[in-house]
């Protein structure tokens, strides 16, 4: 059976954002080294769902994960 693409994934607008995994209740973005990534796990789909809507594809700039990045390449917002 083929695995399918989340809907929500595909709306995501963090330039941050690198991917997620409902199977796993799982968020996967940039981390603060060029080689790292970071994973957010959440206890249940629910709750994954609800920051990809929120943070991922809406009010990124807000995002703990965001603004750690930024600050962390001393990117300007």
């Amino acid at each position: 059976m083929a695995k399918r693409k989340d809907y929500e994934q595909t709306k995501a607008r963090c330039p941050f954002y690198r991917g997620s995994s409902a199977e796993k209740h799982m968020i996967r973005c940039e981390g603060i080294g060029e080689a790292a990534s970071t994973m957010l796990t959440y206890r249940n789909e629910r709750q994954r769902t609800r920051q990809l809507a929120v943070f991922c594809q809406d009010c990124y700039a807000r995002c703990e994960v965001y603004r750690m990045i930024v600050e962390s390449r001393g990117l300007d917002e």
